[in-house]
């Protein structure tokens, strides 16, 4: 008889474990999201709030948990730099407590050190649904069983992505998903005391939510790669043009970058919204030295007037 229970012990444990590993159930990093060359973009995660039936008053911050995965998310993909913005005031109250030597030491935010964010992304969950769907089934013989069951979720989230300069809509996505998943069980009863773990994988709306944010992150990494690659001048020197992107940003030696200043903005007289910015060439600079964070060429003038630090940097197409 224990021989027999050994035996299914075995068999059960084996089919947990094969369904565990399987890829329906493993989780992996999604690869989706393209490598942007070039200084990264700043961008800031908003609120994301929730609307419908279920918006209670009680769950007005249920959406801090989906804003904080998508910071996370964002973050790791590497096509863009993540500001933080929740924590903002505390910083300013830090500040203001060196300003007035309540605190000591130079580690305080100062006044302009701060990157800016010129993206926000900000939006609602407009759908989703609790794991209330789904079937089950059990397997055993003698002490030992099996069970396995099914369920399954779905969300949907609208997202905006906002120029921060001008307050325009850049790009407005929706993301949704609907995902199945598994309970696995295993019990075995020994003198007449159940005992194993009873574990439930992949949660429907968590996988559903995780999902949608992967989608969410590569859709806002498109948006990012299609907009002109502009870098800026850190620093102009005898000849030579520092830039703010280097070995982690893609910048190679041998690279070309337009150099460019603003010579006229056209705003809108009602909005003032931006309309058109005329650009002026001011001369090529070609890199040959790039450390991780920087790099530096030699500049060649098309008109007489030297580039100045945060003159625009427009790479030019590689050569084969």
């Amino acid at each position: 008889m224990q021989t027999i229970l050994n035996v299914h012990r075995r068999h059960a444990l084996a089919l947990v474990g094969a369904v565990a590993l399987s890829p329906a159930f493993a989780w992996a990093v999604d690869q989706r999201v393209a490598f942007i060359p070039g200084p990264k973009h700043t961008i800031a995660v908003g609120a994301i709030d929730l609307i419908g039936t279920y918006a209670t008053p009680s769950a007005t911050n249920a959406g801090g948990p989906i804003s904080a995965a998508l910071i996370t998310r964002l973050n790791a993909s590497r096509c863009c730099r993540v500001v933080e913005r929740d924590v903002t005031q505390t910083m300013v109250t830090e500040m203001d407590l060196a300003k007035s030597h309540v605190t000591a030491g130079n580690s305080a935010p100062m006044p302009g050190n701060m990157l800016p964010a010129q993206f926000l992304i900000v939006g609602s969950v407009t759908a989703q649904s609790t794991a209330d769907r789904g079937s089950g089934l059990s397997l055993g013989s003698g002490a030992t069983a099996l069970t396995l069951g099914h369920s399954s979720g779905d969300i949907e989230i609208d997202l905006r992505m906002v120029d921060t300069r001008t307050g325009a809509l850049v790009n407005t996505f929706k993301v949704k998903h609907k995902i199945q998943s598994n309970a696995i069980g295993l019990t075995t009863t020994t003198n007449g005391v159940a005992v194993g773990p009873n574990t439930f994988f992949n949660t429907p709306q968590g996988k559903a939510t995780d999902a949608a944010l992967e989608d969410a992150v590569e859709q806002i990494a498109k948006t990012l790669a299609a907009m002109p690659w502009r870098g800026q001048v850190v620093k102009y020197e005898a000849g030579i043009v520092w830039a703010n992107a280097g070995a982690e940003g893609g910048v190679n030696i041998g690279d070309r970058f337009s150099v460019q200043r603003v010579g006229e903005s056209l705003t809108d007289p009602a909005t003032g919204e931006v309309l058109k910015e005329n650009m002026q060439d001011l001369g090529v600079v070609t890199i040959t030295n790039v450390e991780d964070k920087i790099a530096w060429g030699s500049y060649q003038a098309a008109i007489p007037t030297d580039p100045v630090r945060g003159d625009y940097l427009v790479m030019q197409p590689r050569t084969q």
